[in-house]
Parts: structure tokens; sequence; C-alpha cells
């Protein structure tokens, strides 16, 4: 049985938490909540006997837990990550995406860990979607031939007026670093290593962040292709991804719900699947399956040693990514 401890009860904290307790290997055994009233309303929601505190030092310390979430806001990740990784060497740590708030700060998350009797993984729950897991085993077939170019977008309805939470903040980094990691994880997943960027980004709603990016790709590869990141675009309730890849001989079409493969034959054959094409049973189903799959693969990797993806070494990829959009579109 895995003794768990989640630091921070945010929405994704309350999610993991709950698919946590409810696997068949696992247990929380600890939270640490800064927010006094958050603590006092989870004490009378969790399970009697969690432990709470306020500081996770204290936690790692007191506790003997197995593995740690840590979902606070993301400016916090990598201290948090350091102060565990000192006190509790063998702690196995998950951290929501992304990794850190920018390439050095990941760079520090990644050294913190180099010398960990533990396992360490990022939450890129798409890359555990029996969609984007089957989209990137045809592309490695390469069964739409040598790529050409790809388009992509991520949009949500998050943003439309000035808000004052932390990811308003001057600095956090706005849509590309809050919404925008799950997309460019899947384009690096995907295509390999970046070699060069170009692009644009804009503020519309916001007044300290960035509420659009903008951002064109050339892969080591030569692959060539952009996307664009939102969270201001109307009538997306939910975060919505699309990515269209050409290649010689076809072309495909991925969503959150969807896959099409267009091959370019003389009976213009067509191959399509959904969800419900796979088989996304899980024993216990709080949210979509694949961050059941995900949390389950990662407790498994404690006993395994078997290094779940993404790892801390590869998520920071994604942070160094985003630097360089960054660094290419100077406002």
């Amino acid at each position: 049985m895995k003794r768990v401890g989640v630091i921070g009860l945010g929405k994704m904290g309350i999610l993991h938490a709950g698919i946590v307790n409810q696997l068949p290997n696992s247990r929380i055994q600890a939270v640490c909540e800064k927010e006094k009233l958050v603590e006092e309303i989870a004490k009378k929601l969790l399970p009697k006997g969690i432990q709470f505190y306020d500081d996770h030092v204290e936690m790692a310390t007191k506790e003997d837990l197995d593995a740690v979430f840590i979902t606070t806001p993301i400016e916090s990740h990598t201290a948090i990550i350091v102060d565990l990784a000192k006190v509790k060497p063998d702690l196995s740590l998950f951290v929501e995406k992304p990794l850190a708030a920018s390439g050095s700060l990941a760079k520090t998350a990644c050294d913190a860990v180099g010398n960990l009797h533990a396992e360490h993984m990022v939450g890129f729950q798409k890359r555990y979607s029996p969609l984007f897991m089957e989209a990137k085993r045809m592309i490695d077939l390469k069964s739409i031939g040598e790529l050409m170019f790809f388009r992509a977008y991520l949009y949500s309805s998050d943003v439309l007026r000035e808000g004052k939470s932390w990811r308003f903040k001057n600095g956090t980094g706005g849509v590309l670093l809050d919404l925008a990691p799950h997309l460019l994880d899947l384009l690096l997943w995907f295509f390999g290593d970046v070699q060069s960027v170009s692009g644009a980004r804009r503020r519309m709603y916001s007044k300290s962040v960035d509420d659009y990016t903008h951002a064109c790709f050339e892969f080591e590869s030569g692959l060539t292709g952009h996307m664009d990141a939102s969270w201001s675009v109307r009538g997306y309730r939910l975060p919505e991804i699309a990515i269209e890849i050409y290649g010689k001989d076809g072309t495909m079409t991925l969503t959150d719900d969807e896959l099409k493969i267009a091959y370019a034959t003389a009976e213009g054959k067509m191959r399509s699947f959904n969800n419900q094409s796979f088989n996304t049973s899980v024993p216990f189903l709080l949210a979509n399956p694949e961050y059941t799959v995900e949390d389950q693969t990662f407790l498994d990797s404690i006993d395994k040693k078997s290094h779940p993806t993404p790892d801390f070494s590869e998520a920071a990829k994604v942070n160094f990514l985003i630097d360089r959009i960054q660094a290419a579109t100077q406002q």
C-alpha cells in the first residue's frame, strides 16, 4: 500500500487526492495546505485519519510517505522539489505541469532529483489518452509517410476579463506557461527537438500577462509548423486541442475526441478512431480516464523502478521551449 501526500488542495490537488485514495494500492496519508479555510473544508470532506500540515518539509519529515503529489501554483514548484529532495531523497515526486516557471528553475529541479533514490514524473496526462497514444504510434510507424508540416491550437474560454489570481501576475508567463504546456509537450513527444522558433504574443484582456501566443517551429527533423494558444477564445467551456499533420502519404487530424487518418490513395482510404474505440476502463473514474492511468503508472513505477514518462528531464524540455518562444517574441 503506497502512502501518499498531497501539497496544495486546489482543483488538481483534489482530483489527484480523489483518484489516489480510490486506487487499490494507495491511500492519502497527509495533506499540506497553507489556506486555513481550505484545510477546514477538506477535513470535513476527506476520510478521517489524514494528517494536515501547513509546511511541506514538516509533512515530509514527520510522515512515512512513499510519494508526494505537488499541485501548487507553478512558481512554487522548484522550491518545494528542492526542499523535499533534501530532507527525503527516497521520496517519489509527482508534479503537475509544467515542471517549473522557467528553464533555469526546471534545471534546478532536475539537479535536485539527480541523486534521488526514487521516481519523478510531471503531469502531462495527454500522453496517457488512448487517442494521443495511437497518434504517436502511427507517427512513429510513418503511416502518412514523410511529414511535411503541421498546424495546431489549444483554446479555452478561461480569461474573458481581467483577473486577480496568481496566473495574472507579472512573470507567471500567462497562457504560454499555464495552458500551452500541454500542447508543447505533445509536439515535442510527436516530433522531437526544436531547431528554431519565431512567433508573436498578445495581451487582450490581461494587463500583465499574455492571453495569446502564436509560435512557428522548425524541428531538427526538418518538419515545420505552427501553433496558436489562447485562453481568451469564446465557446470553449473546456480546453480543446487540435493538431493537423500533413504527410506525403496522407493527413492526420487529432483532437481530444477523435483521430482521423486520410490516406492519399486512389481509393481515398480513411481511418477514424474515437475514445470508444479503445478499452478505457480504469479502477476509478473521477475525470477523464487518462488521469487515473497517469496516477496509476506513477504509483506502480515506485516498486517497479520503471522511470515513468515524462520524468523531470523530459518535462523540462517544455520549459526550455517556452523560454525560447518568449525570447523570440519579445514585446
